[in-house]
């Protein structure tokens, strides 16, 4: 069959939307149009949403590994305050152990004694002794005293026993209880002096130089019954024996 020119135009027309259709497709697998819509396939894909995102993970990885060395340098710090902190309290324990407070015992060469009357209960005197020096000092279980020429030191009273070492402070005092006489006490005789030795801390015979307080009166009644009480921090408590 002959062709007639209007099925020849059809075919035509119909070939050319084909290969339009087909250049188009190509152009979108494979490469990108000019400005005439011709497409060159020697050119990379224009980038689209898929590769935007594949990117975004690399930036929250990053974000994540900033945040870690954060804390890293967050921890490193808490670290090194702590490890300061640690230093600093050594170094106030150190400094506060060169700084400490010397102690000694209480001899007569820096304390100041003196012996008083007391009105109540009868028959007592009194023996206070002041730190007058500058250093913390303390009073070792009782005084050892001597009234006269006597033999032996005057007997403890167990029952007056404090439970803790009498501390003194410089400008602090300590006090004793003596018991001079009872109406049941025998051997009297009237002491004019008095001499006073502090205890070593071993409790051991005395430390230190004596002291030579001077009594109340001229003469102190003493007998048998004659005692004294540990050292107290307190007249109060030196007198209740």
């Amino acid at each position: 069959m002959t062709a007639t020119p209007r099925s020849r135009r059809l075919r035509t027309l119909a070939a050319a939307l084909v290969t339009t259709a087909a250049l188009s497709l190509t152009a979108c697998q494979t490469g990108t149009a000019d400005a005439t819509g011709v497409v060159d396939s020697t050119q990379p894909p224009a980038p689209g949403t898929e590769s935007a995102e594949k990117q975004s993970p690399a930036t929250g990885t990053d974000s994540d590994t900033s945040g870690a060395s954060s804390d890293s340098k967050d921890s490193g710090s808490s670290g090194n305050s702590v490890n300061s902190g640690s230093s600093g309290k050594e170094a106030t324990q150190v400094a506060d152990r060169k700084t400490a407070k010397k102690t000694t015992s209480c001899t007569a060469k820096g304390t100041k004694v003196t012996v008083t009357d007391a009105p109540r209960p009868i028959n007592h005197l009194l023996i206070k002794a002041t730190n007058t020096s500058d250093t913390t000092c303390h009073l070792y279980y009782a005084p050892y005293l001597r009234f006269d020429q006597a033999q032996s030191a005057v007997p403890f009273i167990e029952e007056s026993k404090p439970q803790a070492v009498v501390t003194l402070e410089p400008g602090e005092s300590g006090y004793a209880g003596v018991l001079t006489s009872t109406p049941d006490g025998s051997h009297p005789y009237d002491a004019t002096s008095l001499t006073l030795y502090y205890a070593a801390r071993s409790g051991q015979g005395s430390t230190g130089a004596p002291s030579h307080p001077a009594l109340p009166f001229d003469s102190v009644r003493i007998d048998s019954s004659n005692a004294v009480t540990y050292w107290q921090t307190s007249a109060a408590d030196a007198l209740m024996w």
